[in-house]
């Protein structure tokens, strides 16, 4: 599996990733990277326990680490989460099912992880 096809894979975007890290090695490195990297594991452990600040705190931390890695869809899910969640927009998280993206972003996190298996095996 090429790089492109892994990013296809997962709604990514491997134009954006190029275009911020330059080389594939890069790229191939820090995605490999992205399986030890918590964040949104942090997300759904955090709203389990019914902590929205945690879960914002988490959702901040994995928007940050895809939108590096041009994670397009895992980091839109992220960004949805944080921002119903940030301090002082009341209005935004009263009208946001933010199970319902937890939920998203737990399938789209699954999805990227396996996908990411398959990459690395295949290297």
């Amino acid at each position: 599996m090429t790089l492109q096809e892994l990013y296809a894979n997962i709604d990514a975007d491997y134009a954006e990733a190029i275009g911020r890290l330059r080389m594939d090695k890069l790229i191939s490195r820090f995605i490999v990277r992205f399986m030890s990297d918590s964040s949104c594991e942090r997300v759904q452990e955090a709203w389990a326990r019914g902590d929205e600040a945690g879960t914002f705190e988490a959702a901040h931390a994995a928007k940050g680490v895809c939108a590096n890695l041009a994670l397009t869809k895992l980091g839109s899910l992220a960004s949805d989460i944080c921002e119903a969640l940030r301090p002082g927009n009341d209005a935004l998280r009263a009208s946001t099912d933010v199970d319902a993206l937890v939920a998203e972003l737990s399938q789209v996190y699954d999805k990227t992880i396996a996908a990411i298996k398959a990459y690395q095996a295949s290297l």
